[in-house]
């Protein structure tokens, strides 16, 4: 990304604390210590996402380098980073908000669409986050499915939720919104990770981009934070 001075802001910090309500603080207590990014998983395979990073951005008012990252939407949440920040930063709550702010300048709409696939066919169906078949496709020298790395883990393959806890994930996503956002999105074609070929995984690094989501002209995204898969699997792909 090239970036101007115009994209930067330093009052984009104290401007976003509020819309945050109240939950994105103390970002300037960070010592930028990395124990975020060595503890994250998202991190070990994927070597560009570094939240040591996104939140010396924040802090700094580069605000176009954060909102336009791929990186940004990397995480997913597991909280590992929270639980070993000596300063106690929620930086998953970061992310959320940031993600939101992303959306609004155009960014992130191509994974945000490929969301509608999952709720439709996994989550609100089984109550599965992540499909048992699901891989990384700049993950080059670990190929496995899920549910492989499940089994070899002494797990079943396939995590299974119960009838009651369904029934819970479709009430909060009805009252929460989410199915009616979902539905307002639509979808695009979720490709088959049983049948991955070299094709298929070029595919899935190319998501397909809408021109608008509503009145919100999208824009595509950058590796603002180094190469993807890091030098080696970049080198390789």
């Amino acid at each position: 990304m090239l970036e101007k001075v115009k994209d930067w802001s330093d009052e984009f910090y104290e401007s976003f604390k509020p819309i945050a309500m109240g939950f994105v603080n103390e970002a300037e207590k960070c010592l930028q210590c990395g124990k975020c990014t060595g503890q994250c998983p998202a991190a070990a395979v994927t070597p560009s996402y570094n939240p040591r990073k996104i939140i010396r951005d924040l802090v700094f008012g580069n605000v176009k380098r954060v909102l336009s990252s791929v990186e940004l939407w990397q995480c997913f949440f597991c909280s590992g980073c929270y639980s070993v920040c000596p300063m106690d930063i929620n930086f998953p709550f970061f992310v959320f908000m940031f993600r939101l702010a992303a959306m609004n300048e155009g960014y992130g709409w191509e994974d945000v669409k490929q969301l509608e696939g999952y709720a439709e066919k996994s989550y609100l169906k089984d109550g599965i986050t992540v499909s048992t078949f699901e891989r990384n496709p700049y993950v080059l020298d670990t190929v496995g499915d899920i549910g492989k790395i499940r089994a070899e883990a002494g797990l079943p393959p396939e995590r299974k939720v119960s009838a009651r806890g369904v029934a819970e994930i479709n009430m909060i996503s009805d009252l929460s919104g989410m199915t009616a956002f979902m539905k307002q999105i639509g979808g695009v074609e979720l490709l088959d990770c049983k049948s991955c070929t070299d094709e298929q995984a070029k595919r899935c690094k190319r998501k397909p981009m809408p021109s608008k989501v509503g009145k919100v002209k999208t824009h595509y995204r950058f590796y603002n934070y180094g190469e993807p898969g890091g030098k080696k699997h970049a080198q390789a792909g």
